[in-house]
C-alpha cells in the first residue's frame, strides 16, 4: 500500500452505467485506431506524458491517447518503463480502464529516475534525506486498486520533480491494468511574459544555453506552489512516510523530555529526537511488532550511513489505538516509553550535527518515516530537565497553520529558486551567486531572486552569521531569538550570497531590499573579520569552512574561497555602497586583503591559487585557482599558469583527501570558463564549455536531461545514481554566453547604462535578446568571413543609453557617428535598431 494517499475516481454506480462506460471505452479505442493521424508527445492540457501514450485524433472521440496494457498474465514480464525523452516533473497521474485479476485488487509500483542507471536500481535515484519535504523523498511508490472494468483514476500525494524514466510494474499475478494514459500533472505556474534568449552560429552552444535556460526554469519556484506534505485533520496530524522534518524550535534543546500521541493508520510510525538533519530515528513497525532506532539521516544508508542502535519487541502491547509515547534524553543516553512502560534505553550516543556546528546530542523532534508508513500525532509536549515547556502543540486544526510552519512542511511563503529540481530544492547562497545571474540572462523571473534573498538574509545569528541554506518550504524567521542551525552551512556561501544581491540590484535597480538587508551585510562581514589571523586571512573554523562539495569535508587552515569571496563580498559592498550614496567602508580594505591573499595563498612553485595555506603548492583547485582570476587577485595572466582543462576538467588535482574524487563540476568548470573569457580568450572559453556540458547537452545520450547536471564522472556519466540532473549552480553557459559573447551586462542598476562588448571566440554569427526591468534589449552580431567586415545591430529602450565596442581585433567604422576617442560609441535609446559598422584591424 502506498505511503501517501492517492485519490481514486471510481465510475460504478450501476449495472447500465457500467455498460455505457465499456461501450464508450471500446469506441473511443476503436475510432482513434481509425481515425488517428500522428503520434504527438510531451504536454496536454497541464498533463506531459510519455511518447508510448501516442496522442491521437477521433472524428467523434476528439483527443485521446492510445492505452497501453501491463500484465503478469502468460508468464509476461509485468513491467515496462517509459522515457519521457528529457526530465519532466510534477505530481504522477495515472488513468486506469480496466484492471483485471483474480483477485480483489491489483497492486503496481513505479519507479522513477533521472538517469538510465537509477531505474534499473530497486529505489530509482532515491531516495533522498536531507534538508526539504518539497518533494517525494522516495522514488518508489505503491499503489492498490480494486479489480474493475471502470475508469479510475489514481493521483499521487507528493510531487516527483524531476525524471525521466518511470518503470511501471505490475506486482500482482495472473492480473492485467489498462492504462489510458501515465503522466505528470504540472504544478507550476507558466510565466506569461516573453523571456531572453541566445543564439550563435555554433549550434553545441545554442543547445547548452536553451537546457541551462530550462534547467533555470526548473529549478525556479513561483510563490505557493509546493504542495503541503503533512495533513492536519480533526484528530490530530497526519505525517505520511516521508523525510523526518524537525521542529524549527528546537534544534539547540539538549536535555528534553518529548512527549506526544500517535495513531498507526499504516504499516508503522516514525520519529527522532536529536534531530536536525540528522538524529536518532525510531520506527515502530507494527507488522514486526518492534521498534528498531537508528542514527543517521533516516532508517537506510543513503548520501551518508545509517548506524543501526538495537531493535526492541513490544509483546503484548495494544498497537492498534492511540499510543502515548514518551521519549527523555539526558547527556549521552536515551530513554523510550510506551504507554508508561520502559522499552528502550540507548546509552554512549554522541550524534554529531551535519549542519549548523552545535553541539553534539543536540537537537530537535522529528516526524517522517519510510515510505509504506502512515499514522497520526497529536499532544506533542517538549520540557526540559526542570519541567520548563519549550515547546507545546496540539497539532489539532486550530495550530494547522502553525505545525505547517514550525516543521517547514507546508507551501513556500515566498518565490524563490531551488539547488535541484529533483531533490533538495533547497536555497543556497552559493547556488543563488551562479543562478541569479543565468535567470537575468534566460527567464527573467526576478521575483525569486528576491525572494531567495528575503528567505535567506531572515536567518541572522546575533553574531552575524548569515543564513545560506533554507529549505523552500521554510518560513520567512521573523523571530527575536537566533534561528534555526540547520540554516547554515558554509561562511564562503553567505559571502557569495553578498555578490549575489549586488548582481540582483545592477540587473533590477531594486534599491528598496538592498537597503532592508544592508545592515545584515554589515554585520556578516564584521563577524568574518573576527577570523582575521595576524596574517590578515580569514581563518574560519570547521563548521563554516565548508565549500561546495560536502563529501570532502570542510577545508582546514586559511581556506583560498572563504577569502577571496570576502574579498568580492567587499568589492560589491564598494559598488553598491557608491549607487545607494552610502559611505564606502569597504574600498580601503580590498588592497590590503589582496597581498595577503597572493603572499600566503598564491603558489609561485605552481604559478596557482592554492586551496589553503595547508596545500599542495602545486595540487590545482579548479574553482579556486579561477576565482582568483575572476576576482582580480591573482597576478596578471603574463605572470601564471593557465590549466588546460579540456584534458582534465575534474575539480581537484594532486591536493591530499580531495583529489582521489575524480569529480568534473559544472559548478568549479564554470567559474574556469569565466576565468577564460576575463583573460580574452573566449576560444577556450568555449572549448571547455562544450568539452564539459556538451556531454550533458547531447540529446542521444541515454542521460540526456534537457538540463544541466549537478556533477559527473570523468567518463561523462552522472556522478552517482542519486545526481542530480537538473540542478540550478551549473547553469553557468546560460549566463557566460550572452554576457561575454553577447557582450551583454549593465553599467548602471537597472541597466539605464549598460554595454556591448562583444567577444567573438571564432563564431561568425550572434544574436541575444534579453528581458530587462529598462525593456527589451536585443543586439546580434554578423561576420563577414573573409572581408574582414561586419556590423551590430543593437535595440536600445529608450531612456537607456548603450556603449557599444568592438571586439577584439576590430574597430568601429570610421563613418559612425558619435565615436569616441577610445573607440566607442554611445547610443541614447529611442526604442529602435541601429546598425553599427565594424573592421577588422589590418596588420
Amino acid at each position: 500500500m502506498a505511503s501517501y494517499l492517492v485519490t481514486q475516481n471510481d465510475f460504478k454506480s450501476s449495472r447500465l452505467i457500467a455498460l455505457l462506460n465499456q461501450v464508450s471505452l471500446c469506441s473511443r479505442g476503436l475510432l482513434a485506431n481509425i481515425y488517428s493521424f500522428w503520434p504527438l508527445s510531451q504536454t496536454d492540457d497541464d498533463l506531459v506524458v510519455s511518447d508510448i501514450f501516442q496522442k491521437r485524433y477521433g472524428l467523434i472521440t476528439g483527443r485521446v491517447y492510445s492505452p497501453i496494457s501491463i500484465s503478469t498474465a502468460d508468464e509476461a514480464s509485468g513491467e515496462i518503463i517509459l522515457d519521457y525523452g528529457r526530465c519532466e516533473g510534477g505530481l504522477p497521474i495515472f488513468e486506469i480502464s480496466a484492471a483485471t485479476s483474480e483477485n480483489e485488487t491489483v497492486e503496481f509500483d513505479i519507479i522513477y529516475s533521472e538517469s538510465w542507471e537509477g531505474i534499473n536500481n530497486e529505489q530509482g535515484d532515491g531516495p533522498f534525506f536531507l534538508f526539504s519535504n518539497a518533494m517525494n523523498t522516495y522514488r518508489r511508490e505503491s499503489y492498490q486498486l480494486k479489480t474493475s472494468g471502470a475508469p479510475t483514476r489514481l493521483e499521487a500525494r507528493h510531487a516527483q520533480q524531476s525524471q525521466r524514466y518511470q518503470k511501471v510494474i505490475l506486482r500482482t499475478p495472473k492480473s492485467t491494468v489498462k492504462f489510458s494514459v501515465i503522466g505528470f500533472r504540472n504544478l507550476r505556474q507558466e510565466v506569461s511574459t516573453a523571456s531572453s534568449s541566445f543564439r550563435c552560429s555554433d549550434e553545441a552552444l545554442n543547445r547548452i544555453y536553451n537546457d541551462g535556460a530550462r534547467t533555470v526554469e526548473m529549478c525556479t519556484m513561483a510563490a505557493g506552489e509546493t504542495l503541503p506534505s503533512w495533513e492536519v485533520t480533526d484528530i490530530g496530524t497526519r505525517v505520511f512516510g516521508q523525510h523526518w522534518a524537525p521542529c524549527r524550535q528546537g534544534t539547540r534543546w539538549t536535555d528534553v523530555i518529548v512527549e506526544f500521541d500517535v495513531l498507526i493508520e499504516q504499516s508503522g510510525a516514525s520519529w527522532g529526537v536529536h534531530m536536525v538533519t540528522n538524529g536518532l530515528i525510531f520506527c515502530l513497525d507494527v507488522e514486526k511488532r518492534s521498534i528498531t532506532a537508528f542514527e543517521g539521516l533516516s532508517h537506510v544508508n543513503s548520501v551518508f550511513p545509517s548506524t543501526p542502535r538495537g531493535s526492541w519487541t513490544l509483546g503484548g502491547k495494544t498497537l492498534g489505538n492511540w499510543i502515548a509515547v514518551k521519549v527523555s534524553t539526558v547527556g549521552a543516553s536515551v530513554t523510550l516509553e510506551i504507554d508508561g512502560d520502559k522499552v528502550a534505553t540507548l546509552e554512549s550516543l554522541n550524534i554529531h550535527p551535519l549542519l549548523g556546528g552545535a553541539a553534539n546530542n543536540t537537537g530537535s523532534i522529528a516526524f517522517g518515516g519510510p515510505s509504506s508508513y502512515t499514522a497520526l500525532y497529536r499532544n506533542l509536549l517538549v520540557t526540559d530537565s526542570d519541567g520548563q515547556v519549550l515547546y507545546e502543540n496540539n497539532l489539532l486544526p486550530e495550530n494547522e497553520q502553525r505545525t505547517m510552519v514550525d516543521f517547514a512542511v507546508g507551501t513556500n511563503q515566498v518565490p524563490c529558486t531551488l539547488d535541484g529540481a529533483k531533490r533538495d530544492r533547497a536555497v543556497f547562497g552559493g547556488d543563488l551567486y551562479v543562478m541569479g545571474r543565468s535567470l537575468y540572462y534566460s527567464t527573467g523571473r526576478f521575483e525569486a531572486i528576491r525572494g531567495s534573498i528575503e528567505l535567506l538574509t531572515s536567518h541572522q545569528l546575533a553574531g552575524g552569521y548569515l543564513g545560506n541554506l533554507c529549505p523552500a518550504q521554510a518560513p520567512l524567521h521573523d523571530e527575536d531569538r537566533d534561528p534555526p542551525t540547520d540554516k547554515f552551512y558554509s561562511l564562503s556561501y553567505s559571502l557569495l550570497l553578498i555578490t549575489a544581491i549586488k548582481d540582483y540590484w545592477l540587473h533590477t535597480g531594486d534599491e528598496s531590499i538592498v537597503r532592508e538587508v544592508w545592515h545584515k551585510l554589515e554585520k556578516l562581514l564584521q563577524f568574518t573579520e573576527t577570523f582575521i589571523d595576524s596574517r590578515g586571512l580569514v581563518v574560519a573554523p570547521p563548521p563554516l569552512s565548508m565549500d561546495w562539495f560536502p563529501l570532502g569535508g570542510p577545508v582546514f587552515g586559511a581556506s583560498a574561497k572563504i577569502n577571496l569571496a570576502y574579498y568580492e563580498a567587499l568589492t560589491s559592498m564598494a559598488r553598491m555602497s557608491g549607487g545607494l550614496h552610502l559611505i564606502d567602508n569597504y574600498t580601503a580594505r580590498l588592497e590590503s586583503l589582496k597581498r595577503s591573499i597572493t603572499k600566503h595563498l598564491w603558489s609561485e612553485k605552481g604559478q596557482l591559487m592554492k586551496m589553503s595555506c595547508t596545500s599542495n603548492p602545486l595540487g590545482i583547485c579548479q574553482d579556486v585557482n579561477a576565482y582568483a582570476i575572476t576576482t582580480g587577485v591573482a597576478p596578471l595572466e603574463l605572470d601564471r599558469v593557465r590549466p588546460d582543462y579540456t584534458e582534465n576538467p575534474t575539480a581537484y588535482q594532486d591536493i591530499k583527501g580531495w583529489d582521489g574524487i575524480k569529480i568534473i563540476s559544472p559548478y568549479a568548470t564554470g567559474f574556469a570558463a569565466e576565468s577564460h573569457f576575463i583573460d580574452n580568450d573566449p576560444e577556450a572559453a568555449i572549448k571547455l564549455i562544450k568539452h564539459v556540458w556538451g556531454m550533458m547537452a547531447d540529446p542521444s545520450n541515454v542521460n540526456y536531461s534537457g538540463a544541466h547536471w549537478e556533477a559527473m564522472k570523468s567518463d561523462g556519466t552522472p556522478f552517482g545514481h542519486d545526481t542530480s540532473l537538473a540542478h540550478g549552480w551549473s547553469t553557468w553557459p546560460t549566463f557566460l554566453l550572452p554576457q561575454y559573447l553577447g557582450g551583454l551586462a549593465p553599467l548602471e542598476p537597472g541597466w539605464k547604462r549598460w554595454c556591448v562588448k562583444p567577444l567573438l571566440g571564432g563564431l561568425s554569427e550572434i544574436d541575444v535578446t534579453m528581458k530587462t526591468v529598462a525593456g527589451v534589449i536585443h543586439m546580434s552580431l554578423s561576420i563577414r568571413d573573409g572581408h574582414g567586415k561586419g556590423h551590430i545591430r543593437v535595440t536600445v529602450p529608450r531612456g537607456t543609453h548603450c556603449v557599444v565596442t568592438p571586439p577584439c581585433g576590430w574597430l568601429l567604422d570610421s563613418s559612425e557617428d558619435n565615436t569616441s576617442k577610445n573607440g566607442t560609441l554611445v547610443v541614447e535609446g529611442e526604442d529602435m535598431e541601429i546598425v553599427v559598422r565594424i573592421v577588422k584591424v589590418t596588420s
